[in-house]
């Protein structure tokens, strides 16, 4: 290695009240997408932490939130990218805060705040960490770009229009997609791939108005009929039984196989202490349990409404019916596929009634597990965190990483922290874990240009 840690982390610590400011500035700025709330102020509060850093700032515009490219041309041969997104989920339901959602606060050496872990506390400390690069004299010997978007946590829904039209800002010869941390004496967690999906709205309607529900034998219930054509998607071992869906499926590769049986047995523990549970779905454990989570496709209900929900009873037909169905997709299998797989299965079924909505998707999308810079990472993270990283073909959620994928290698990592409630009230990052992931991304900043 050619960086001194303990140098590395001195100046993180003595940077740290700063870097907290800056943390403070961020998630004090509502930024949900999908609750239409203005990204002008954070815009403007990123452009400035990075042009007093000497980065040349760009804001593209997009038909959504805008899209902020951060460069810092060096005249190097190689590139180290950042993937980041500035927007965040919403903050709801409120009472169940203890501070607010939107004041950055700490209670026992936690950041609490929306954002805070997903995805602003992990912005911060890459702009911190490259700064640290710097200060320790290193003199990183790669260009550093920063690509941040506004809509990640709504689907990425634009991000598309930004790629295409600038293909150039995707080259480099490393990603560090959004989380790449390593903290002593907890394993990192590298995945080098992302499932796809594809996200759909059901709707069935019945008669124009809600009906009592003793006229039930004679009107249309549109809530039978979505549960009919739920229950023909998949049976209850977990197959799906669309005609088709499996046909570009890639089977398992040997050596993901042999990495499985590799992982250490507490791997599946943490999942165990995550969801309170001693055992899952379909008994599923060991081999079996991470090529389902990580190499299968899967197809699930996210939600329903339909008619009376409220207190007490009220014998109703409900007019309409609504399910919420998404599909999580491996490679080779496509976006457009599965829309045209789904709506012939419906059909197929007698549910032609049925309004299958496209929302959303993602192509599933990989980066080889033994490519060098994912290996850097690794063995950057052993150094800092004193255990073997744990590589992952891929994570089992999604993301627009195939924008990124034909131009760069790309990765994203994390640590197992139970009380980070990413996507729920009380948001939360270890103030140790923002320290070392500052710490973990000046040492890939100095390493890169070596390997």
């Amino acid at each position: 290695m050619v960086y001194d840690k303990e140098k590395l982390l001195q100046i993180v610590k003595k940077n740290e009240e700063t870097e907290i400011d800056c943390l403070k500035k961020l998630v004090n700025i509502p930024t949900c997408y999908d609750k239409h709330h203005d990204m002008t102020p954070i815009i403007t509060q990123l452009t400035d932490e990075f042009e007093k850093r000497g980065y040349q700032v760009q804001t593209f515009s997009t038909s959504g939130a805008p899209v902020i490219v951060a460069e810092m041309n060096r005249g190097m041969k190689k590139t180290l990218l950042f993937y980041n997104h500035y927007d965040v989920q919403p903050e709801e339901p409120l009472d169940e805060w203890k501070s607010p959602p939107y004041e950055l606060s700490m209670r026992n050496d936690r950041l609490y705040g929306r954002g805070v872990h997903d995805n602003k506390g992990s912005l911060v400390a890459n702009i911190f960490g490259v700064q640290s690069a710097f200060q320790a004299g290193y003199e990183p010997k790669c260009n550093i770009r920063f690509i941040i978007e506004g809509e990640e946590e709504a689907g990425s829904i634009h991000l598309e229009e930004f790629c295409k039209a600038h293909p150039d800002l995707l080259k480099s010869d490393g990603c560090v997609w959004e989380n790449a941390k390593a903290i002593p004496n907890q394993r990192s967690k590298f995945k080098a791939g992302v499932k796809g999906v594809v996200y759909f709205e059901l709707h069935v309607k019945g008669f124009f108005r809600d009906a009592h529900s003793g006229d039930a034998p004679i009107v249309v219930n549109p809530a039978w009929r979505l549960v009919w054509a739920l229950s023909s998607l998949k049976n209850e071992k977990e197959e799906i039984l669309i005609d088709g869906f499996y046909d570009d499926v890639l089977p398992p590769k040997k050596e993901e196989l042999e990495l499985f049986t590799k992982y250490p047995s507490d791997e599946i523990e943490q999942y165990k202490q995550l969801y309170k549970t001693d055992k899952f779905l379909l008994g599923r454990d060991g081999v079996e349990f991470w090529k389902e989570l990580i190499l299968k496709p899967t197809c699930t209900i996210c939600g329903l409404l339909t008619g009376w929900t409220g207190p007490g009873s009220k014998t109703v037909v409900g007019k309409e019916a609504m399910a919420k169905v998404d599909f999580r997709i491996v490679p080779n299998q496509k976006v457009f596929t599965v829309k045209q797989l789904l709506r012939k299965h419906l059909d197929k079924h007698g549910f032609s009634d049925i309004d299958a909505r496209f929302l959303t998707g993602y192509e599933p999308n990989r980066t080889q597990i033994d490519n060098p810079f994912i290996q850097m990472l690794k063995d950057v993270a052993k150094d800092f965190s004193g255990k073997e990283a744990v590589l992952f073909p891929s994570a089992q959620g999604s993301g627009p990483a195939y924008l990124f994928g034909s131009h760069t290698p790309w990765v994203f990592g994390d640590v197992f922290d139970p009380e980070s409630n990413v996507h729920a009230p009380n948001e939360s990052m270890r103030l140790n874990e923002l320290r070392y992931n500052t710490a973990f991304i000046a040492a890939v900043v100095t390493e890169l240009g070596t390997y």
